[in-house]
């Protein structure tokens, strides 16, 4: 009677148990679609809960292969009919928490059911107890057997509880974002380890138990003893591949970002390449002015004498063609960097051609003698904050043709410190992923892989300068503040 109270017991707690560790497990991927969190926690609860105890009405008693089969499938298309009803953004990677959650609960549950087999622990203590010559009564028997098993059953059913937590405590932190984006060839690499897993698991169910010819239940390690070697070893490969994959899987995740960091810093090389040959061409345009100057005087002259009064149509074209290509050699914009201005200036050219109606202000935008700062790090800082404006100013028009974007850069110095300010227009919508220092927007697919970066390479140099990057954002102005430390 004590075993059958303790067991119904220890499976009455179980499933609750469970149905508080998946709504935990799925808490840390996705946002539930109501307010309320305590209610919603309740009810995934007693959702999970009444699956399992309508399952165990349904299904035959035993241990048929019909039923092991029918078992797991249930379970998995329930958690992603629950997934669909009570989740959001998950999308195609609703398919993931689903299998592992099977996999992680299905070996805990096959522990409970072995581990009695692998540690006979109640026969060993009996016969130690015979063996130190201590009288063992029957009633005294009975009562040390029934206070063993149940102790055995408790730590079994807390191991269980123990590897379901544990697990899926180490999958959800792999997933700083929240909820994840994930590529469908990702998740493939996800998948495949948990459904090797899902079936090792379906395999055991079949092949566990078998019928003898008296219409008996034989169980697989008493006719094959080996087995209670090799099916717990098989069963915590099969656990540690889901786990170690997903690790795994984080490990490419920031390789990745590595690498479109450094293929950042290469287009700002590039770039910097860039604006240093258009400072070179706008110098040597200047040097070839100054050199064909006296033959563009001669030429004005000439023309003036030749032309009647008021009649100089043709001299006022010349000299309307020389100003526009004085214009274009000389800098629009003076921040006293020459590395930030040869780079506002490439930058100012391209995006009003791009950029229809665009207003750039950069007349506060100056870098004192005073303050050492390497052109390097100005143009990182000026050409990622100018890069990310001019992206924002460009989706905002994309959504909003009728919409004035502009771009001001400013900048200030208070005693040691030097702020830099960068406010442009934006379309109003950020994504903070759960853990991210900085915002997202809602860039296209073939730039994602870059997004977020430009504000990280910004932080790193303002670090060099014990300084700091701060934003904020609200109706549809976007603000960018670096501070600097003069550090000589």
């Amino acid at each position: 009677m004590i075993p059958l109270n303790l067991m119904t017991i220890l499976q009455t707690l179980i499933d609750p148990i469970e149905g508080f560790c998946l709504q935990q497990y799925y808490d840390g991927f996705s946002h539930r679609k109501t307010s309320s969190a305590v209610f919603k926690g309740i009810l995934i609860i007693l959702c999970y809960t009444a699956f399992q105890y309508g399952k165990k009405q349904i299904l035959p008693d035993g241990h048929s292969p019909w039923k092991a089969a029918v078992n797991l499938l249930l379970t998995l298309c329930f958690l992603l009919f629950l997934t669909a009803c009570l989740y959001r953004d998950l999308g195609i990677f609703r398919i993931f928490p689903a299998v592992s959650f099977v996999v992680i609960q299905e070996t805990g549950r096959m522990v409970t059911l072995i581990l009695p087999y692998l540690t006979g622990l109640p026969t060993l203590i009996l016969r130690w107890r015979q063996s130190s010559g201590h009288t063992v009564s029957e009633a005294d028997a009975l009562f040390f057997a029934l206070l063993a098993v149940n102790g055995m059953w408790i730590l079994i059913y807390g191991f269980r509880v123990l590897i379901l937590h544990v697990s899926l405590s180490s999958i959800r932190k792999q997933f700083p974002e929240r909820p994840p984006s994930i590529h469908p060839a990702e998740l493939q690499y996800l998948l495949l380890p948990a459904l090797i897993a899902f079936c090792i698991h379906l395999l055991l169910n079949l092949i566990l138990f078998r019928s003898d010819s008296r219409g008996g239940e034989l169980f697989l390690f008493d006719l094959y003893p080996v087995l209670r070697l090799f099916v717990p070893i098989l069963l915590l490969l099969s656990l540690v591949s889901v786990l170690y994959g997903v690790r795994l899987y984080q490990r490419m995740v920031v390789l990745r970002q590595d690498q479109s960091s450094r293929a950042v810093l290469e287009e700002q090389l590039k770039s910097m390449q860039e604006y240093l040959q258009e400072e070179r061409r706008i110098q040597s345009g200047i040097r070839s002015m100054k050199h064909d100057m006296k033959n563009t005087v001669s030429v004005i002259m000439q023309l003036a004498k030749k032309i009647p009064e008021n009649q100089n149509t043709e001299l006022e074209q010349y000299l309307s063609e020389l100003e526009q290509s004085l214009q274009e050699l000389d800098y629009r914009f003076h921040t006293g960097s020459a590395v930030v201005d040869a780079l506002l200036n490439m930058k100012y050219h391209k995006a009003v051609q791009q950029i229809s109606g665009l207003h750039l202000q950069a007349d506060a935008l100056l870098f004192p003698e005073a303050f050492h700062i390497s052109g390097y790090d100005a143009g990182v800082i000026i050409g990622n904050a100018l890069d990310n404006a001019l992206e924002a100013c460009k989706e905002y028009l994309d959504e909003s043709p009728d919409a004035e974007v502009y771009i001001k850069l400013s900048s200030f110095q208070r005693r040691n410190l030097f702020f830099i300010e960068a406010e442009n227009s934006f379309h109003g919508r950020l994504i903070c992923p759960k853990g991210a220092e900085f915002p997202s927007s809602t860039r296209k697919k073939d730039s994602a892989g870059l997004h977020g970066i430009g504000l990280s390479n910004i932080k790193k140099a303002a670090e060099k300068y014990d300084g700091a990057v701060a934003w904020e954002a609200a109706d549809h102005i976007f603000r960018l503040s670096v501070m600097l430390k003069n550090k000589s």
